[in-house]
């Protein structure tokens, strides 16, 4: 997963992009992304391993669309996409509005950026974390839709092991995970 957080952080088009729709400055943008990040990764994973999801997270990495923003976000933002379609992933990934503000706050006191600059970011983010998803992914999925018998697991197994870090030694799912704990609880 640090490889798709790091596609996130590190693409100062993404950061650039955001700091100049809510208006701060592309570094302070940055350090939320930071932060915001591994919360939606995590929750992103959260959602493909559970029941919950019936195919629309799964819908979602699957449209072509989120990669082009993931590639484009200035003109994602432009055209307006990223926050009405953001607001609907967020759903998905946070469960709630409450949630949502729940993260915002999180974020807030890490940070020490207003929660209303972060519940601003957090729609515009989320299509974008999809749209790095989609890209990692897509010569894996490329791979089980020719053969998706020979998965095991399935897509979400295969979404699912592409989030997961528990066997690479990084202490990035330890940490979200005690972070998703305190936010989601």
């Amino acid at each position: 997963m640090a490889g798709l957080i790091d596609m996130i952080i590190n693409n100062p088009a993404i950061a650039g992009s955001i700091a100049k729709q809510v208006g701060i400055d592309t570094s302070d943008a940055g350090s939320i992304i930071g932060k915001l990040a591994p919360i939606l990764m995590g929750s992103a994973k959260k959602n493909l391993q559970s029941e919950q999801d019936s195919g629309g997270l799964l819908d979602q990495i699957n449209n072509g669309q989120f990669s082009e923003m993931f590639d484009k976000p200035d003109e994602a933002m432009q055209r307006g996409d990223l926050t009405s379609m953001g607001n609907d992933i967020l759903g998905q990934l946070t469960g709630s509005k409450e949630n949502s503000r729940n993260v915002a706050r999180h974020v807030e006191k890490e940070t020490g950026m207003s929660a209303d600059i972060i519940k601003k970011m957090l729609p515009m983010l989320a299509p974008l974390v999809i749209g790095a998803l989609t890209k990692k992914s897509a010569p894996q999925r490329d791979a089980y839709q020719r053969e998706p018998q020979a998965q095991a697991g399935g897509l979400e197994g295969m979404l699912t092991g592409m989030l997961d870090q528990d066997n690479d030694g990084s202490v990035i799912d330890d940490v979200m995970g005690m972070a998703m704990k305190h936010i989601f609880s």
